[in-house]
Formats: C-alpha cells, structure tokens, sequence
C-alpha cells in the first residue's frame, strides 16, 4: 500500500453529530495509488470474525494489519497525517487497522468505536474504485437517540475521519451487487493515554 498528495485540491466537509467531530476528506489520497490500495486489499487473509459490538454475532470478515505497518507504510502515514489535520494539537495513538470485507447478506450492527465519553479517532477509507449508486454498502451516522443524521456514499479515495464515539452503521452490498464491499479502518487513541484500553493480544 502507499499514498501521497492528491494533486486535486482537497474537499473537506465537517459534521457535528450530538457535540462530536466528522470529517469527509475527498481528495487526499494520491489517485495513483487507490487502484495499488485496491488490488492489495483483494490478497488478504480475511477472517469471518469481526463483531459490530460485544453482544452481537461476527457477521462479516476482516483482515488485520499488523501493528508495524502503521509505523512506516505511506497509506497509514497519510491517514494518520489527515486525522492530525482535522484534529490539530491532539496526540493520536495507534490501536488499530484492519480491512473490512462485506458482501450481501452480511450483517452490520450499529454501534461506537469507544465509550461514549472517549474522544478517540477513526480514519475510515473507502476502497473500491468502482463503485454504484444502487449496490448500498453506505454509512450511516445516527445522533445519541439513534436518529440517523448522515449518510456517507463510498467513493474511492474517500476518507471519513470522526469521533469514534459517534453511533454508526455500514450498510453492506445489495442483492443486485456481486462485488466485496472493501473499507479500511484506522483507529487511534486520543487523550490521557493512562485511559487507554489494554493492548490486543
């Protein structure tokens, strides 16, 4: 995986979703290397293991990224380096990236990144170059009761950066979709790092 600079200028639209922060960040991805990003993802090992929430089934699969990864390869550097713009002056901590990996039939349940107090980060990107209108597989953000309050469309290159404690839910591909619905999250830990949740083993 690798990124850069898009040469297109940047589009950054903010959100705010019961007092916390959403970014969507079109353009900061290099477009020369969304097809490298999409081929990489499709050689993964992907496991049937990834649970929306504690209390609900493993529904989808997911393929991690090791931890020594986030350090070096140019994809998370950047990724990390547009959460740091979005959110100046905060300490941002790696805790992890995996790749998602849904189809229809799938299942997503609603849910929070962190605790509902926390102030952590996720750095959501969207893979698939190609990608239409009436195959689903959206996100949706939902306020505190649960209202729905955005709708984000994949699109290639697409970055979405929020509070990890906003409620959220992806949606997973139509019926009329044969395609894997490919996204990558990036979670990082932000403030006191004495509240940090223990490491995965």
């Amino acid at each position: 995986m690798g990124a850069g600079l898009d040469s297109a200028k940047p589009n950054l639209r903010r959100h705010l979703i019961s007092g916390r922060e959403l970014f969507i960040c079109d353009g900061f991805i290099d477009p020369s290397y969304v097809a490298r990003i999409g081929a990489v993802v499709k050689t993964l090992h992907y496991q049937r293991k990834e649970k929306s929430r504690p209390d609900s089934p493993a529904a989808a699969s997911s393929a991690e990224i090791a931890e020594a990864a986030l350090k070096v390869d140019p994809f998370f550097l950047r990724l990390r380096q547009v959460a740091e713009q979005v959110f100046p002056g905060e300490l941002l901590r790696d805790q992890r990236a995996y790749v998602n990996s849904s189809v229809y039939g799938d299942i997503y349940y609603t849910h929070r990144d962190c605790s509902a107090h926390r102030a952590h980060v996720t750095a959501l990107y969207y893979v698939n170059q190609d990608w239409r209108p009436d195959w689903g597989g959206e996100t949706i953000f939902f306020d505190d009761d649960y209202e729905a309050q955005l709708v984000v469309t994949p699109k290639a290159g697409r970055v979405v950066v929020a509070r990890g404690a906003i409620l959220h839910r992806g949606t997973v591909p139509t019926r009329d979709c044969h395609e894997e619905r490919y996204t990558i999250a990036y979670k990082l830990l932000s403030g006191d790092p004495a509240d940090d949740p223990p490491s995965l083993p």
